[in-house]
């Protein structure tokens, strides 16, 4: 029963095999009908002409068209309209089968299960057949049509079973999908709170450092810089405010230009040296830089530090190259 409880999502498939069932007891019933009844075999023949052609939607449309519930709605309210014309054309228009029908219908839907409808109509066909025994103890249960409307139904819970189980899937489905984004969103929020208070720790901690200390995102762009990189550069702290290092117009100059060579190349400096004429003064800089990573462990940039390195008078070193060692 677990496996018909969880119906597969091939829902064209489903559909076709439940409608194949029901045109094929539908069929015996006309069968049996034109039987006894030769001279109704123009009806007969129309009945399952038009029961044929219903079938043409399922060679025409495809699997996408039969995942709307509209679509869906339309196919069950064309089977229930072949259901009763078949009942009422071939004399099986009986009260008592009748509410067995619409009973089948309304407790299937509440289920909302094929394996539940599958358990209601074993239920509905008990009652039946003991109304039936109340009303004539003498009554032929292998009478062929008595088989066929058991069959009917079946047919019909599982039918119905399927259609609400479709429907209240689809609200479940787009339910979960909203908690899984309202989850999402809370963990995203939590994330970057948990982010602003470590860039903010960072930030305390870098602005007590002896050394210069630019915090540079993944894209290029300084996120802040510490007190004494703003002494040693001698520039105004908005300046550096979400500064642009791609661009060539960049407040750092040159050291902006090998910052930027840096995060291109995806190399960390290690006791880079860079000799400029800074602010009309030749001067050498040192660089160092390291990535960073968020508490969650998604980079969020790199750090580069900055000091100012003495030439020695007798040896000049090339831009980018660390002095001898004594």
């Amino acid at each position: 029963m677990d496996s018909l409880q969880q119906a597969t999502p091939h829902v064209k498939k489903n559909i076709f095999l439940i409608r194949l069932v029901l045109s094929l007891i539908l069929g015996c019933l006309a069968f049996f009908y034109l039987q006894a009844h030769p001279d109704q075999k123009a009806v007969t023949l129309g009945y399952a002409g038009l029961l044929i052609l219903s079938f043409l939607p399922f060679k025409l449309w495809d699997e996408e068209r039969f995942q709307s519930l509209r679509v869906q709605d339309i196919v069950f309210a064309i089977d229930l309209a072949f259901l009763l014309a078949g009942l009422y054309l071939f004399d099986s228009f009986d009260d008592t089968l009748l509410i067995m029908m619409f009973l089948t219908f309304f407790i299937s839907a509440l289920s909302q299960s094929m394996g539940r409808s599958f358990v209601v109509a074993v239920l509905v066909v008990a009652l039946y057949v003991y109304l039936l025994f109340t009303k004539n103890p003498d009554f032929n249960f292998m009478d062929p049509f008595f088989l066929l409307s058991c069959a009917l139904i079946f047919i019909v819970a599982i039918h119905s079973g399927y259609l609400a189980y479709r429907t209240v899937q689809g609200d479940k489905d787009m339910l979960l999908l909203a908690q899984r984004i309202d989850l999402l969103t809370e963990k995203v929020q939590k994330g970057d709170q948990a982010t602003l208070e470590y860039a903010g720790l960072l930030k305390n901690v870098l602005d007590g450092l002896p050394l210069g200390a630019l915090a540079v995102s993944v894209d290029g762009y300084v996120i802040f810089a510490n007190a004494k990189v703003v002494k040693l550069l001698e520039l105004n702290p908005r300046v550096l405010h979400n500064a642009d290092l791609t661009a060539k117009d960049n407040p750092l100059g040159p050291l902006g230009e090998a910052m930027r060579k840096s995060l291109k190349e995806r190399q960390e400096l290690k006791r880079f040296y860079l000799d400029v004429e800074w602010k009309k003064t030749p001067k050498r800089f040192r660089l160092d830089s390291s990535s960073g990573l968020s508490p969650s462990g998604k980079p969020w940039g790199t750090l580069f530090l900055i000091q100012e390195a003495a030439v020695p008078e007798k040896t000049q070193t090339p831009s980018g190259e660390a002095p001898p060692q004594s």
